[in-house]
């Protein structure tokens, strides 16, 4: 797949604020979206080989790795963005599995890289080409949204859930309350 000018800015925006607020996304997303975002066994590995060293749970209070769901997480919040980008995110993880055999010299993908080859790499791109600071900052935030999705997880580093859980604010979904009702002072 030929990575374009577009496909760059759609990254770069993916990797910044865009990724942020994708894990506060609720409802049901396309069936275009869920088909689209669908990752290959190749992709599911990527990302489980980079949290190994990029979020090692071992020895810390924070839940393991192998016990939450992230990378099915990372998925569901695919299933959000528009297919035509989800197509560039896809090419952006192939390009970052293969690139050791260009920039590493490795001879192998990342995924079959050791975990010092691994962290080494990752570091590679953190200084390298905007671009490669823009994908493992995409993959990098599509892990820690997908673990924090987690609700165990979430909490073992503070969070306790939505405000209005812990106030017991009653869920009056997206509509205004009526002005009869707000002026009672009562909730529907």
């Amino acid at each position: 797949m030929k990575l374009t000018r577009r496909t760059f800015t759609r990254l770069g925006l993916l990797s910044g604020v865009g990724t942020m607020v994708l894990p506060a996304c609720k409802g049901t997303p396309s069936p275009a979206g869920v088909e689209a975002a669908k990752l290959s066994p190749e992709e599911r590995l990527l990302f489980e080989r980079f949290s190994e060293v990029y979020l090692p749970t071992g020895g810390t209070d924070l839940k393991p790795l192998p016990e939450v769901a992230y990378v099915d997480h990372i998925e569901r919040i695919l299933s959000f963005i528009d297919p035509p980008t989800v197509g560039d995110i896809h090419a952006a993880l192939k390009l970052f599995n293969l690139g050791p055999f260009l920039i590493g010299f490795h001879l192998r993908p990342f995924t079959k890289l050791g975990p010092n080859d691994r962290l080494a790499y990752i570091r590679k791109w953190e200084e390298g080409f905007a671009t490669q600071r823009g994908i493992v900052v995409l993959i990098k935030r599509l892990i820690s949204a997908g673990y924090l999705q987690d609700d165990e997880a979430g909490r073992r580093i503070g969070f306790k859930g939505p405000v209005s859980e812990e106030a017991k604010t009653p869920k009056l979904g997206n509509a205004p309350m009526p002005v009869a009702v707000a002026a009672a002072g009562k909730a529907p």
